[in-house]
């Protein structure tokens, strides 16, 4: 069953896999991240080995050019250039430096014109006869001698050229003349390039290839696990909180943001479960008074309810139409709080005489329940500095919970003190607990703790979430705490401003 799960699995993500978008863009980014930098690369290898050639051409083709004059330097050739052992002598010269160089050698005299080239070891050279380098390139070779890339009718297209001035002639008026040596750029550089960038290319080929597999095995790696969240977070838009992410990731990341996703799916589940359940409540407790109300007035209208007995049933009906309106307005305070229309105005004024105050308005129902209230005793006075009417909210829902869930002859304990520049109050009552599950979530929007609906069914579970939100708009704080079958206590503290 196991293996059979696991292969299901794997087909799943072999299925998100195929189709996930989020694969092929990562993949293809990174690939062509990846060929970018393989290019520029080659294009800076490329630059760097075409200045390497430039500068070792250059350099040997001086030495050579260098070799030449130190043999050329013991004739005065511009007298004996017709001399045929000369010229042989030096041509032969010119031509086993040109044969071990690739390159063309040739000797000119002040003037430009060509006397001794590599051919003239075996006689005169048609090639040079005619040729006579130009004044400016002279001055140039002349003055300091050059290395250039020259592409012209005088040396040929696309040609290599160093010159090396030879040195002064015999009256030290003028340079006797001129070396060059020229070799084709493109026959020359091509093979040096085509031979380092072939070794460059394979290794490229290879670790391209090498990093396209890592890459397509980290892609999978995170595209997957995305496009199985973005497939459960598809549901959740769609209200289907049962779906949950895989937490079995390799990456701890993708384990953290998965159970990230779970949790919040949680959440949503209980407050969509929690909304569920209040509008079933309003729904129900909206139907109930109105279906009371609707019956005894028809009651009372029709003649069926005796006369003698409509005032009971007109005291019934007021207490219902109050109680719808105690449902309507926790709705309204809780609108209006929620979208920011409730703002405070605080004033400083004795908290205990308004606790005291509350409990009066709750006399009858105390008396009813032969409660015992304590803790006035001890109080005395108290200051707060609060919106007074929305604190006395908060302290009328507390006592009224407190009344509520006290059973006859229970105790209400009330406590206030002013410590720390803070304001406290607590108001306890004995009877049923509250588990510590619910006490977590007791202040929560709609919700309603089990074991009270017994006691409690005319709310809607709003008044403590009034609750907590009136006391966070006073920068205080509240909590509850139980002890079973013993006791429920709520507690609240807010700043006490001078």
């Amino acid at each position: 069953m196991a293996k059979h799960k696991d292969r299901k699995s794997d087909k799943k993500s072999k299925s998100i896999y195929k189709r996930s978008s989020v694969f092929r863009r990562y993949f293809g980014f990174t690939a062509a991240i990846v060929l970018g930098c393989m290019i520029i690369l080659g294009l800076i290898m490329m630059i760097f080995v075409s200045t390497q050639w430039w500068n070792e051409k250059t350099n040997t083709l001086i030495n050579n050019a260098r070799n030449i004059i130190e043999v050329a330097e013991d004739f005065d050739y511009s007298e004996k250039q017709n001399n045929p052992s000369v010229k042989k002598m030096l041509g032969n010269l010119l031509y086993t430096i040109s044969g071990a160089t690739s390159s063309e050698f040739f000797i000119t005299d002040s003037q430009g014109n060509v006397v001794i080239c590599e051919n003239d070891y075996n006689g005169d050279c048609e090639k040079h006869k005619s040729m006579k380098i130009p004044e400016d390139y002279m001055r140039r070779a002349q003055k300091n001698g050059f290395s250039d890339y020259i592409n012209d009718k005088t040396f040929g297209p696309g040609n290599f050229v160093v010159a090396v001035p030879l040195g002064k002639n015999s009256d030290e008026t003028a340079t006797r003349g001129v070396v060059f040596a020229v070799e084709d750029a493109i026959a020359g550089l091509l093979p040096y390039i085509l031979g380092i960038l072939s070794v460059f290319f394979f290794t490229a080929i290879v670790l391209l290839g090498a990093s396209s597999l890592i890459i397509y095995i980290l892609c999978r790696g995170i595209a997957v696990p995305l496009d199985e969240m973005e497939e459960v977070t598809k549901h959740f838009a769609k209200g289907e909180f049962q779906h949950r992410a895989n937490e079995h990731y390799k990456r701890g990341y993708f384990r953290v943001f998965a159970a990230a996703l779970n949790k919040m799916a949680d959440e949503l589940a209980v407050n969509e479960e929690a909304q569920r359940s209040f509008i079933a409540n309003v729904s129900h407790e909206l139907k109930t008074p109105m279906t009371t109300i609707s019956g005894f007035i028809d009651g009372i209208l029709d003649g069926t309810i005796p006369e003698e007995k409509q005032r009971g049933y007109l005291m019934t009906v007021s207490n219902e139409v109050k109680r719808l309106s105690r449902i309507v307005v926790s709705m309204l305070n809780l609108s209006k709080i929620e979208a920011g229309e409730v703002g405070l105005s605080p004033v400083d004024y004795d908290i205990s005489k308004q606790i005291f105050d509350t409990l009066l308005t709750f006399e009858k129902r105390i008396d009813d329940k032969r409660i015992t209230v304590s803790g006035f005793e001890e109080m005395g006075t108290v200051k707060a500095h609060a919106d007074k009417d929305l604190i006395q909210q908060v302290i009328y829902n507390l006592v009224d919970n407190a009344v509520k869930f006290t059973p006859e002859n229970g105790k209400i304990s009330v406590y206030a003190e002013n410590s720390n520049h803070r304001t406290y109050v607590r108001i306890r009552n004995t009877g049923v607990s509250v588990s510590n599950e619910e006490i977590s979530r007791i202040f929560e929007r709609f919700y309603k703790v089990d074991k009270s609906r017994s006691f409690d069914v005319k709310g809607v579970g709003l008044g403590l979430y009034i609750v907590k939100t009136i006391i966070n708009m006073h920068d205080g704080e509240i909590s509850a705490c139980s002890k079973e079958d013993q006791y429920t206590e709520f507690s609240f503290s807010i700043p006490l401003e001078s």
